[in-house]
Parts: C-alpha cells; structure tokens; sequence
C-alpha cells in the first residue's frame, strides 16, 4: 500500500502546475507574515501594510487553484500508472 502513496508524491512534485502554486502561495503571503514578524518583534506599531495585504489576497486564489490542477492531475497520473 505504500508504493502508490509514494507514487502520488513523486508525481506530486513533478507537477509543475502544483509547484508554481507553491511558489505563488510563498511570493504572496511572504512579505505579510515577515512584516507581522518584524512588527512584532521590534515593537514598532502603526504600520499600514495594505499592499502586502492586497499582494496576499490577489495571489491566494490562483495560487490555491494550480495547486488542484496540479493535485488532480499527480492523482490522475498515478490512477493511470497504478492500472
């Protein structure tokens, strides 16, 4: 049972949909999250960071859709593979 699970994985990663939706989740909430950090670590209030913001919120459902074109697609090539 372990080898189509392993399988999925590999295709997984060899998506190349699913790994740009990876990068575009990373580039998007980034520099929101490093900005909460930095904020919360110097002390520092009063920051307004509404393009971060605007930057997360326009990149989060494109980047969540190439990550289920890349699911469906690693899970219909390992379906393919496993027959």
């Amino acid at each position: 049972m372990a080898a189509p699970a392993a399988s999925f994985v590999s295709s997984l990663r060899a998506s190349r949909a699913f790994r740009a939706g990876l990068a575009l989740l990373a580039i998007g909430w980034g520099p929101l999250l490093l900005y909460i950090v930095y904020e919360s670590l110097s002390g520092e209030t009063g920051g307004n960071p509404i393009g971060l913001g605007l930057l997360m919120f326009f990149s989060t459902p494109i980047a969540l859709a190439l990550l289920l074109i890349g699911g469906v697609a690693a899970a219909v090539a390992t379906r393919g593979a496993n027959r």
